[in-house]
């Protein structure tokens, strides 16, 4: 068997010309000689030796390559503008497996960020054998400033962070780790993760670096947008040249509809983002979100590295939730009033809470802090603890994955965004403690022409309808 002669330039060399910042083009022969040049949305490495293009709207090109195999493909290097011409030969196309899917996504992110969902659809991968990989001569393109370098990780930085992660006592921890090294690893100042909600159909915002505002608590769809894209199919999507108008699908909602929702974290001018699934036994815990104002701020090895530190990531938060369910009861105390009450009110449709009428979180996450409010106002109680919370049948938190920790975490943070007088502080593993700085009145709202009682009368009132309630947050 005849070894091929090495390529004049090694495709693994030109890691940026593979990232989509620049269309490449294409150019295929008719049967009369007649020569056609289209553009492609993703040329991809399979390997040394052969790269996949994404087959949309190939009718020429098809018609061309099945009486010629030949072809020719340039692509732009971002860092250096250098341009290099690919001499390939056609071998078979692939309408299905791992590399489809994945090249699917990667366009159906384009597409979600461009409005051509119903244009822009993979019809299949072809793959082609490169023959020829060479510089076209000529003074380099002047790109725009900022163009990213690859520079590897070393691979002790990331044994650390590994380490780390194994060593984190609790969520909150453990998820700050994983930011850091975001920001450390893949020089990355932007990113926020989201986990999944019970039911698998929801995400929502539980912690934040870089932002002014964190976001906290914000949701989105699984399925919804380029975030709910990467989590509805369990795949990494990179975007390395969004619209600087691109705009998340929750802000599209009618303002009405949006009334409660709190803005997910974002940046203003937004030009790569890596959106990471977090998998755990093949399940999905939550996305890691990642944003650049660079034009091709990730590339591959980034996305490599996010996604093995989320995976394991989402391990660990699996085995952190084991050690918590472990914990003891709470110690009941008493707890002073104070003058100057705050209205807190919670309608149990969707289990919102609000603060003097304005809106703080919904959702378990609402459920838990009115339950903890209620056991402060009727019993002057102050500590608690995961596992009662987990026992509490009034809660309907799932036996299997409850994402307890998570909302806590949710919960403390809204608390710190929002107000002065309520806190919610770890004082152990699996124990923490709910501090009130304001007398608390407790209203609940399901039907017209409630009124507002505090203490122990709680449990009789009910407040304003759900069309009632105060200004969102």
């Amino acid at each position: 068997m005849t070894t091929a002669a090495p390529l004049a330039v090694p495709l693994e060399s030109i890691p940026s010309c593979w990232e989509g910042v620049i269309p490449a083009a294409i150019c295929t022969v008719g049967e009369d000689g007649t020569p056609n040049v289209t553009y492609l949305s993703i040329v991809h490495r399979v390997d040394e030796r052969h790269v996949a293009l994404s087959r949309q709207f190939f009718k020429k090109t098809d018609e061309n390559t099945q009486r010629n195999p030949l072809a020719q493909v340039e692509v732009i290097e971002v860092d250096t503008g250098r341009l290099f011409n690919l001499d390939l030969r056609y071998e078979r196309t692939e309408t299905e497996g791992p590399l489809f899917e994945r090249m699917r996504t990667h366009l159906d992110a384009v597409a979600l960020e461009s409005g051509l969902a119903n244009v822009f659809v993979l019809k299949g991968v072809d793959i082609c054998e490169v023959t020829e990989c060479s510089l076209v001569p000529g003074k380099p393109a002047v790109l725009s400033p900022g163009a990213p370098v690859n520079s590897p990780v070393p691979l002790a930085q990331i044994e650390a962070v590994s380490q780390h992660i194994s060593e984190a006592e609790d969520l909150e921890e453990l998820l700050q780790v994983f930011l850091d090294a975001c920001r450390d690893l893949v020089h990355c100042d932007h990113a926020y993760v989201m986990l999944a909600d019970e039911t698998g159909d929801r995400l929502y915002t539980v912690a934040s670096i870089g932002y002014g505002e964190a976001g906290t608590g914000s949701e989105i769809e699984v399925g919804d947008g380029l975030i709910g894209l990467a989590a509805a199919r369990r795949q990494s999507v990179r975007v390395t040249h969004m619209a600087r108008d691109l705009r998340y699908a929750q802000a599209a909602r009618p303002a009405d509809e949006a009334r409660d929702e709190i803005p997910l974290p974002r940046l203003a001018s937004t030009q790569s983002q890596l959106v990471t699934p977090m998998l755990s036994r093949r399940e999905l815990v939550g996305v890691a979100v990642l944003e650049s104002e660079r034009i091709g701020g990730f590339q591959a090895a980034d996305e490599c590295l996010v996604g093995i530190l989320a995976n394991q990531v989402a391990t660990a938060m699996t085995l952190l939730v084991g050690v918590e369910s472990a914990g003891v009861g709470a110690d009941p105390t008493a707890a002073p009033h104070e003058p100057a009450a705050v209205v807190v009110k919670y309608y149990p449709d969707d289990e919102s809470v609000f603060l003097d009428n304005e809106y703080l979180i919904k959702g378990v996450a609402g459920g838990i802090l009115w339950r903890l409010l209620r056991h402060y106002v009727d019993e002057g109680r102050e500590e608690f603890s995961n596992r009662e919370l987990r026992l509490d049948s009034s809660l309907a938190l799932p036996d299997v994955k409850d994402n307890l920790e998570a909302r806590l975490i949710l919960l403390r943070k809204r608390l710190e965004e929002r107000c002065d007088y309520l806190r919610i502080e770890k004082v152990a593993r699996g124990r923490f403690r709910l501090e009130v700085a304001r007398p608390i009145s407790l209203v609940t709202g399901n039907d017209p022409g409630g009124s507002e009682v505090s203490g122990a009368e709680v449990s009789g009132v009910e407040g304003g309808s759900a069309e009632d309630r105060g200004s969102s947050g």
